[in-house]
């Protein structure tokens, strides 16, 4: 038994989580009494992201056993709910787990939910605590817990207080190099590190480049270091800053897998189903909605932008980028068996009361989860009330922001300027999909971020009308807004037009369009025609 726990354990340390998962069900099957076969399986299915079925076998599992609830049970449980955005149910679990055992991770994820939340003080009681622990364990432990430092940079972030961080990091970064530190000194402000710092941060990249040869082990220790660079050489010097945004995305494509015909698929799968079960679809109860609003958009076309600017008032919670609805839909409403009445069910039980807990005493809450895109039409049949705001932005100014970040996991496409081209033309036949087939009146509304950023004042009052939101604007609250994103640096700078027309990677341009224009022939061939020459109304060059 040793043996077979031993070998799942060592194919999640070395990233192969499905095959973990395969092995951990079998053992599973034939010892199904067995305390350490139930955590084992619970822990795979945490690895793969399925934190539904972490809470069932969990449930499951000890519900006859509950004097043996342990530590990992409580642990492995309040992470799983805060996953799925049960925060309410996932702090008692999680509080327990911190009460039988100082491991960090318990801390981090409670600072994780008090951000959510917006306790922002709660949140940095914690990760201060889990930040101390970490420096106990010592300096192998600052890799293991790598996101203690993201979450400090944003918690600070969040109270106006990044000089705190800043001065955190440089003594860290004094005593002991740390590639993580160092990326997010860069993405805070890429002119406080200094050519001393940068001078190391090169020769440890090149001192350590043959040491990781574990596709794990680089992307956690190389690809900090080529996008921190990269930040730094920005405004030094453009050539080489530009190389190290194609090393640390080489990097990553290396690392990950994306498959571009399933995400492909799945949009043809949710066209086909719209069309055969939903379309006719009228059962929602026709209130469904009306507290909530939704932003979508591709990830940087401004979406940050607009949630600061929807709530920069005392009436909408900003709830971030929610994932409950499309967590949801696409595992309920994209199945062919479902019947109706019980995916509606499903998705109003759910997202309704997580949406709902997390508003409060606001009015509404806005859900900036950009990817909701994808199902415009469900939506409206779920949540008839409910108000939406598409995004759109100049493609290729898109495609850069994209590929200049380190998105880990939940960006896929964006480290290469082919997987971007193909990702935008997908994103554009989805939206002229739902375009046709819905009604989009007093629905959605359509921004696009050059107008936004160049005649502001004439847009805010546009979207307040849209939404009705009877309230006053606040400015003020707009520029303290904060947002767990990769923008939320920029719109803290305040509305400018630095970023339209952007010049960068002029190399990769050709690969972008032509990838662009290749999937829109697929999608021409399944009935959604395009202006050769425009997208959304931009000129494509």
């Amino acid at each position: 038994m040793k043996n077979e726990i031993s070998k799942i354990l060592n194919l999640i340390e070395s990233g192969n989580s499905v095959k973990a998962l395969q092995e951990a069900k079998s053992f599973f099957t034939n010892n199904k009494n067995n305390l350490d076969a139930i955590k084992l399986l619970a822990y795979s299915y945490i690895q793969v992201g399925n934190f539904d079925r972490v809470i069932e076998v969990l449930q499951e599992g000890y519900n006859n056993r509950k004097d043996q609830r342990d530590f990992d049970y409580y642990n492995n449980m309040g992470y799983a709910l805060s996953q799925v955005e049960e925060y309410h149910e996932s702090i008692p679990y999680l509080e327990k787990a911190s009460n039988l055992s100082d491991n960090p991770s318990v801390k981090i994820c409670l600072a994780e939910v008090f951000l959510k939340q917006r306790e922002f003080e709660k949140a940095k009681k914690m990760i201060l605590i889990a930040l101390d622990a970490i420096i106990k364990i010592g300096d192998k432990s600052f890799s293991k817990y790598a996101n203690v430092f993201l979450l400090i940079s944003e918690i600070n972030g969040a109270l106006n207080k990044d000089d705190e961080t800043i001065n955190l990091f440089s003594d860290l970064l004094e005593n002991r190099f740390n590639e993580n530190i160092f990326f997010l000194l860069s993405n805070i402000n890429p002119k406080l590190l200094d050519k001393k710092i940068i001078d190391k941060a090169e020769n440890y990249l090149l001192t350590n480049e043959n040491n990781y040869k574990n596709k794990i082990e680089r992307f956690n220790y190389v690809t900090p270091l080529y996008f921190g660079l990269a930040m730094c050489y920005q405004s030094r010097d453009k050539e080489k800053s530009e190389e190290y945004f194609d090393s640390g995305n080489k990097e990553i494509l290396n690392s990950t897998r994306y498959n571009s015909h399933q995400y492909q698929e799945k949009i043809v799968k949710t066209m086909e189903l719209y069309l055969k079960k939903y379309k006719s679809f009228d059962e929602a109860d026709r209130d469904h909605g009306k507290k909530n609003f939704l932003i979508v958009g591709s990830p940087r076309s401004g979406t940050t932008l607009l949630e600061s600017i929807v709530t920069a008032n005392d009436k909408v919670f900003s709830g971030g980028e929610l994932k409950s609805g499309k967590d949801i839909i696409e595992r309920n409403v994209l199945s062919q068996s479902q019947s109706l009445s019980e995916l509606n069910h499903k998705f109003i039980s759910k997202y309704l009361r997580r949406t709902s807990y997390l508003r409060g005493s606001y009015d509404y809450i806005v859900d900036k989860m950009p990817e909701n895109f994808l199902y415009l039409g469900l939506i409206q049949k779920l949540l008839p009330k409910s108000k939406i705001i598409r995004v759109f932005r100049n493609p290729w100014d898109t495609a850069i922001s994209l590929y200049k970040q380190r998105y880990v996991m939940n960006v896929p496409y964006s480290v290469s300027f082919f997987n971007i081209g193909v990702f935008l033309a997908n994103f554009e036949a989805i939206n002229l999909f739902w375009d046709e087939h819905i009604e989009k009146k007093n629905f959605i509304l359509d921004v696009k971020y050059e107008d936004l950023v160049s005649n502001y004042s004439f847009n805010q009052e546009k979207i307040y009308k849209f939404l009705e939101i009877d309230t006053l604007y606040d400015e003020k609250k707009r520029n303290e807004f904060f947002s767990p994103t990769a923008s939320i640096r920029q719109v803290k700078e305040g509305i400018h037009q630095k970023s339209i027309e952007k010049k960068d990677f002029s190399h990769h341009k050709s690969e972008f369009n032509d990838a662009l224009l290749m999937q829109r022939e697929y999608w021409s061939q399944k009935g959604i025609s395009t202006k050769s020459n425009e997208f959304f109304g931009y000129l494509l060059n």
